[in-house]
Parts: structure tokens; sequence; C-alpha cells
């Protein structure tokens, strides 16, 4: 059980500034920051609620609570090691900084003197001239640089900050987003006051309220280890849980050595170099993991991971060690990043790889992942095509369940972790794939509410077309110039509408491509009446895939018929485009 030495009210006021002790986000836990528009418009839209009531009189003497904070206090150091509470703060730091630099570009002697108190008073200052700044709040080494120049180093004489580092991570677009967004709103609440002393007045208001209104409860522990799990309590719910932060911190503290230490740092620097979204670096764990060990969900990924390396770490004599988890993270990392990008230079796999992205088919990664570690991309390129087969006609069209299908593919992950071959992997995802027979059955009564898997199955339709008609020409399908189209409209005139509409308007045999944007005066029209953009298309799928049997022109109405019989051809190709096991027999 974590000890707490002492739980205490502070205001943001007494947390950081020039009289508090500094507050340091140790490099040894903690995470960079992680805050989008959502979280920083809630806090805005809290703020303002409770500056109102604070200016009103309503709630004069009330105070907001922002949440607890956990730091780890040593008497015999002058600061606080904070372990929660770093976006809290650091959003707070940044609109400070948003209103001492609108006070500054006010421009009078009254605004310019405001905004250097405020400066040197919660954001950092020089003690003297020749002296090293001082940040009241100092980030982890992921952000620390970035943040004190785009946020923290002023200058008192331009009214500026340096802005020469370059912004690398997803954290520092998180930053300046947020920077941006507080400036935005500020700036759009002060444009209706007409003269400076009213709006120095709405600043102050809002000053005041962050110095003076923000309260947090400040949990101080003796230990690393008991922050840790006062850490891991406090954000066992809600957006603040992080797999990745808290596997970092469980690292960190059992690392034994300093170049232990060193190693998950420059792990983790390379996680936040190589990923663009930070989801990326939470799925990219799991799926190394489900890689190694078989299915577990996202809600307890960090649970198992901590069990499993704790037996593993605490063997005697420790053959793996914290050091070694790390290096294989790094190294898992760099292939994964190839296989979401489509980026491991080999065409044919590339391509394959471009069509899970399109499909959406994220299960298929942990089993590429371990399959990878030991073999080249070349030598994988039937176990992938193997797997798109078994995923459409499983999932796509067969619509069967889902879960199914991840608890095979992850299993076989963790048997190619375990030494399996890929000859006999193939073997088992090769005995997964449906029939012809049920493949064809399924194709044919097929609907697809889904843009994106409709898009990408009409696109390989077109492709096989097009190789069949023998045009080289690739159209670029997958693109922002073609969109899915409903033959049969979605809304179409009450006197047309088919009986059972929603059984109709999604069936693939109503679904095509359509080169350019879709022109909204059109598409609910009658055959008749937009039959041009069929004829006249690039695309063979629009112009040469019968579109015509789906009007009936003797009776003037939508031909249920025609549907069926244009996603009957469709599913000749079909069959070719995603075959079955004797494919690869």
């Amino acid at each position: 059980m974590a000890i707490i030495k002492h739980a205490a009210r502070q205001t943001l006021g007494q947390l950081i500034g020039a009289n508090n002790p500094v507050v340091t986000v140790p490099d040894d836990s903690q995470r960079q920051y992680a805050w989008s528009k959502k979280e920083v418009d809630t806090y805005w839209t809290d703020i303002q609620k409770f500056r109102i009531a604070r200016v009103t009189g309503k709630e004069a003497d009330s105070e907001y609570f922002i949440g607890p904070i956990v730091t780890i206090t040593d008497e015999h150091k002058k600061g606080r090691s904070l372990l929660d509470g770093q976006q809290r703060l650091t959003t707070s730091t940044i609109l400070i900084s948003v209103i001492r630099d609108i006070l500054w570009r006010m421009g009078s002697p009254e605004s310019c003197a405001t905004a250097n108190n405020m400066q040197r008073d919660y954001v950092a200052r020089k003690a003297g001239r020749k002296d090293p700044m001082e940040y009241f709040l100092v980030l982890s080494l992921f952000d620390r640089d970035f943040f004190r120049d785009f946020i923290q180093d002023w200058n008192e004489t331009s009214g500026s900050t340096r802005g020469s580092e370059e912004s690398k991570r997803p954290s520092h677009k998180l930053i300046q987003e947020a920077y941006s967004n507080f400036e935005s709103k500020v700036s759009g609440e002060l444009s209706v006051f007409p003269d400076e002393d009213s709006r120095l007045d709405w600043l102050d208001s809002l000053y005041d309220c962050l110095i003076q209104g923000l309260v947090f409860v400040e949990i101080q522990t003796p230990t690393s280890s008991d922050a840790n799990e006062v850490f891991e309590t406090i954000n066992s719910r809600g957006k603040d849980l992080s797999t990745v932060d808290l596997v970092r911190n469980f690292l960190m503290e059992k690392s034994r050595e300093e170049v232990s230490k060193q190693r998950v740092n420059d792990t983790w620097r390379v996680l936040l170099d190589s990923f663009e979204k930070r989801e990326e670096i939470e799925r990219f764990l799991r799926h190394f993991w489900v890689a190694r060990h078989g299915d577990v969900k996202s809600h307890s990924l960090y649970s198992a991971i901590r069990i499993e390396l704790t037996r593993e770490f605490s063997k005697t004599p420790q053959v793996y060690s914290p050091r070694a988890f790390a290096a294989e993270l790094e190294s898992a990392s760099l292939r994964y990043v190839d296989l979401i990008h489509c980026s491991t230079g080999v065409e044919e796999f590339d391509n394959a790889l471009m069509d899970i992205k399109a499909l959406g088919a994220d299960a298929l990664h942990p089993l590429l992942l371990a399959a990878s570690e030991r073999n080249d991309y070349t030598q994988l390129q039937d176990l992938i095509e193997a797997c798109l087969s078994y995923y459409v006609r499983w999932t796509v069209i067969g619509t069967r369940e889902s879960t199914v299908l991840e608890e095979n593919i992850f299993g076989v992950a963790k048997e190619f972790s375990g030494g399996a071959g890929c000859s006999s992997i193939m073997r088992r995802v090769c005995g997964w794939i449906p029939d012809n027979d049920t493949f064809k059955s399924a194709f044919e009564e097929a609907s697809l509410p889904k843009p994106s898997q409709a898009r990408y199955i009409l696109a390989r339709i077109e492709t096989q077309m097009r190789a069949e008609a023998g045009i080289d020409e690739l159209f670029p399908v997958t693109s922002g110039r073609v969109h899915v189209e409903s033959i049969y409209p979605q809304q179409p005139d009450p006197k047309f509408r088919l009986d059972e509409h929603e059984a109709w308007v999604h069936r693939l045999g109503n679904l095509t491509l359509l080169s350019g944007r879709r022109n909204p005066g059109v598409v609910n029209l009658t055959y008749p009446e937009k039959s041009h953009q069929y004829e006249g298309s690039a695309l063979l799928v629009a112009s040469d895939s019968g579109t015509e049997r789906l009007w009936d022109s003797t009776s003037g109405q939508w031909n249920r018929q025609g549907i069926r019989a244009r996603q009957a051809d469709m599913a000749k190709i079909a069959l070719e485009l995603w075959p079955d096991a004797g494919r690869w027999s």
C-alpha cells in the first residue's frame, strides 16, 4: 500500500511561481503533453463558467477544484517531483503565457508591465542579468526544450519567445495547438470591449481566476514507488489512463542501473519520434504484446504486462531485464511503423499492406509483426494475401463474428513468436478461409453500408476489370477524386422508392465508383436522368458493368433483378481477387 505523507489544498499560484519550490516532471516517469483540442476546450469552458460566477458574485468565494496531483517530496530537496498532474499544470501555464503575450501586444505601459510581472511571477525569471533562467514548471526530457523555447523563454524587451526549436513530436504540436486555441478564444472575448481599460479588466479577472481560483489537492508521497501506486490508482479510469505511460513508469521503477533507465528512455524517444499519433503508439504496444502472448484487451493490457514482466524480472539470476524488453520493443516498433505506413520497400507486399489499411484490418498487424521478426517481407507475400482473403471472405463479405477472426490471428501470431514456421502458419490461416461456394453465395447478397469497405471492394474490381480489358493505365481509385455512388439513390423520389429500400440501397450490385465531386443535384434522380455519368465514366465499374440493368424501361421503375444480376457478375470477379485455400496449396 502506498505511503502518503501529506494531502493538502493548493491553488495554482501556490503550486507554480517565484515563491514556490520548482515543479519538475522527472525523466524516469510521466508522459509527454497529451491534451488535444477536446480536453483544452473543456478546460476553457470550465474556466469561463467559473470566471463568470466569480465576477458576478454568484459564487464570489468559491473555488474551482481541478483535480488531484501526485508529487514526490524529499526533505533534502527543495523542489517537487511531479508524477501526476502534468497535463493540467502545463495547460494552465500555456494559458498564462497567452494572457502575457496579448497584454504585451496591447502596447501600453500598464499592459507591458503586467505582462512582464506575469512572466516573472508564474512562468520563468532570472534572478540577475547573467544568471540562468529559472523555470517554475520543468517538463520531462521529451518536451522540456520545446516548451521552454515556445512558452517559457520570453524576452521582456521584445515580448516574444525564441521559437527556434523545431516541432518534432506529436506532443510539441499539441502544445502549439493549445496555445493557438487559447489565443483565439481570448482574442475573441476581448473583441467585444470598446476600450483598453475594459480589456485589461477582463484579462485581470481571467488571470485572477487561474492563479487564485484553480484549486488542486496535492498528494505528497516519499518515494517514486509510492507515487507510482497512487498514480495508477488515480488513472485507473478516464482519459488520463495511458498504458504507454504506465509501462514506461513501471520499466523505470524496475531498472536497477542507470544504463537500463537510459535504455528505456532511448526506446521511448524512438517511439515518440516514429509515430505520428499517440493512439498509434498505444495500438503498437497492444499488438506487440498480442504477437507474443495472445489476445488481451486494451483495458487490461497494462495489468497483463506488469504481471508477466514482474515475474520475469524477479527470476534469479535475472535473465530478462527491463533493458532487454526495451530493446525488443524498439526493434519491433520500427517494423510496425513500416507495416502501418506501407513502407517496407517491397512493392508487392506494400500493395497488400495498403489493402489492409483501406479495409481497416488492424487485426492482421500482430501476425505480420511476429512473422517479420525472422522472415523477409518477400517470404511473407503468400501469408499476407491469404490473410486478406480470410478477412474479406469472413468479415467484410461474410459478416461473421470478427472476434473469432481476431482470436485465430492473435493465436497464430503467438505461435509464430514461439518459433512456429511460416508453412505451418499458412496452413492454419488457409484452413479458416471460407470456401468458394460459401463466399460466392455471401457476395451475391452482400450489403456494404461502410463507404471505406465499399470503396475498397469496388476499387479492386475496377483494377481487375482493367487488367482483363488490357488497359495498362491505373486509375487512382483510392484518391479523393473518386467517390462511392448509390445508383438506385439513397433518397429517391417517393414514387420510385423500392419496397424494403434499406435492403437494396447498400447492396454491392447497386454501388459504383465515380470520379470527381459528388453532384447533389444528380444523385437522387432516376437512371435515365443520370445514365450519362455512368456511360461517360473513365471507370469501367461504372461504364462497363451493366448499370443499365438497374432500370426497367418498360415499367419506368428501378429493377431489383438488375441489382442482383450485376452483383452476381461482381461475385465472379471477387472469386479471383480473394481466392480460397486452393490458391496456396
